[in-house]
């Protein structure tokens, strides 16, 4: 993993209005055959323009949130830096997944170009392409994961942002690397842990782990089954599945216990409002 940047001072701002119009499980611009020549235009100003403009600027250095006092005050900050980026990521993730169903639906890319993006998603998403059609296997991979999921690990991860890690890496997963000098060490264990240069690239790293990661095999699948179904895919639905996830024998049941606290007021700072 990389190791941090020079630090700059962070602005703690929130992105609503285009995640409003992102919302997961809403296609973010809906596709006919006639307009798929368009999608890459379309694709690259959401991206650029919306996704990435300056509210939304790489978060380089975390606050000391041992600075605000433990509680409301401390959590307002977390969630007002944490949700929006989240939000980002999932409709990132979310307008993937709607241009695979849209070339699935067709039966396979067609043109060169949409073969090349086919091949460039398959290996984002660590599978292989053997023709042009688009696998189920690979729908299961390019989903988006429930906010409040993703928000309640990063507490638990990071102690609402005030960890070493997280200080020192901006990493609030508590993800760890594996090669010498690969990120920050923990003193006493041998084990380190990924250094990112933005809170984003950790938030993406984090998406990309759970839809990719053989140990969260069970959790896509779990998610896939809802999807199947037509039933909302929610925090508690895959929390179930995170065994993997860590070695202490109530991760799962601390995650719930922190989702039932914390599940309003992460509800209040999302744009859409929804579970």
């Amino acid at each position: 993993m990389r190791r941090c940047r020079p630090r700059r001072r962070l602005r703690v701002t929130a992105v609503l209005a285009v995640t409003a119009c992102l919302g997961v499980g809403v296609a973010p611009f809906p596709m006919t055959a006639q307009a798929e020549s368009t999608w890459e235009t379309r694709a690259e100003t959401i991206t650029q323009q919306a996704l990435y403009q300056s509210d939304l600027d790489p978060v380089s250095e975390l606050p000391d949130l041992r600075d605000y006092p433990a509680g409301p005050v401390r959590k307002q900050v977390f969630l007002k830096l944490l949700v929006p980026l989240v939000e980002a990521e999932n409709a990132r993730i979310a307008a993937q997944r709607e241009w695979l169903e849209t070339v699935q639906s067709r039966g396979g890319a067609r043109s060169a170009k949409e073969r090349e993006r086919l091949t460039v998603l398959c290996q984002e998403y660590d599978l292989p392409c053997r023709d042009r059609r688009v696998s189920n296997a690979l729908l299961e991979r390019v989903n988006t994961v429930p906010i409040s999921m993703v928000i309640i690990q990063a507490i638990e991860e990071s102690g609402w942002g005030t960890s070493r890690f997280a200080r020192q890496g901006n990493n609030l997963f508590g993800l760890r690397c594996f090669q010498d000098g690969c990120g920050l060490a923990q003193a006493g264990s041998g084990r380190q842990y990924s250094a990112f240069d933005t809170v984003r690239d950790a938030v993406r790293t984090y998406l990309h782990n759970l839809n990719t990661h053989k140990a969260y095999t069970q959790l896509r699948k779990r998610r896939a089954q809802l999807v199947a179904q037509g039933r909302l895919v929610t925090a508690e639905a895959l929390i179930g599945e995170l065994e993997g996830y860590a070695t202490r024998h109530d991760y799962q049941d601390v995650l719930l216990t922190l989702l039932r606290t914390n599940n309003d007021l992460i509800r209040r700072h999302r744009s859409d409002k929804t579970v």
